[in-house]
């Protein structure tokens, strides 16, 4: 690992699930951002490839277990350093409360956390500011934004079907990103009211008001999200694919960067600034 800078400019970054997919991928785009040092790149805690390095780049980066940062004021953040988690709900509740006990700003990007799993999260992010997302591309973003919108001028008789696509090698279903959407369509309303994960059967008619998610897996997708309106004589299809999960790396490291000079708090991609 290369020697870290001093500059209170530069924001000294971890990557909890450093060897994953999306942990190399953050790795990778912090070789080319100014912005952030690698203070740690973390792995499980039984992870055999602890100790060991890994290529990024044109560069070396060891992996650890274990990371504890300067003991900071329990009343004050570290105002410059952040981690970014891209492991799993387990690996989450591992980090949270070292990143809460020093007072470090968090991008949870793993998904599949229970309830409370996430009130654990909440309650945390009363003494730092917590960033969770399940998708941190600046084109979902956008659409989760517009979603509200585009359907009330559509009507509330509209059928909705929500089908993402991801890699065989994902855990959870429906996709993370999948129940940002449906939330972002039903609002504040009960989110589990009247959904259908994939039909079989005699399923009778549809009812009025109900939501369909399905899930693909297949390959080596990265990610698509295609939300299907059906109206009386017409139907409209909104999609976002991922090409890479540089969209995501370079997303969560956007998010890390303003997270860091927020006070105590829960926020979402939603509360991220859109670019100029």
């Amino acid at each position: 690992m290369h020697d870290i800078m001093n500059s209170h400019d530069v924001i000294q970054l971890v990557v909890a699930g450093a060897a994953g997919r999306m942990g190399r991928c953050v790795l990778e785009a912090v070789a080319i951002d100014s912005r952030f040092e690698i203070a740690a790149a973390l792995v499980a805690q039984n992870d055999s490839r602890a100790g060991t390095e890994i290529e990024v780049g044109h560069r070396r980066v060891r992996l650890a277990n274990h990371w504890t940062p300067h003991k900071q004021s329990t009343s004050t953040q570290h105002p410059m350093t952040a981690l970014i988690d891209f492991t799993v709900a387990v690996g989450t509740m591992h980090w949270l409360p070292v990143c809460e006990e020093f007072r470090v700003p968090m991008v949870i990007g793993s998904t599949g956390h229970d309830e409370s799993q996430v009130a654990k999260i909440r309650r945390a992010a009363e003494y730092i500011p917590i960033l969770m997302a399940a998708n941190f591309s600046t084109g979902l973003r956008v659409l989760l934004r517009l979603l509200p919108q585009f359907l009330r001028g559509l009507g509330t008789d509209t059928d909705i079907e929500i089908v993402e696509t991801h890699h065989r090698r994902k855990i959870d279903a429906p996709s993370g990103t999948a129940r940002e959407i449906l939330k972002s369509l039903r609002g504040n309303s009960d989110e589990n009211a009247d959904i259908i994960h994939g039909r079989h059967g005699a399923t009778g008619p549809r009812n009025a008001g109900q939501i369909g998610i399905h899930s693909v897996r297949l390959g080596d997708a990265v990610g698509t999200h295609a939300i299907h309106f059906g109206l009386k004589g017409e139907t409209i299809t909104v999609r976002h694919t991922a090409q890479s999960r540089e969209a995501f790396a370079v997303g969560a490291l956007d998010a890390a960067a303003w997270l860091v000079h927020q006070p105590p708090g829960f926020y979402t991609t939603i509360d991220l600034p859109l670019p100029e």
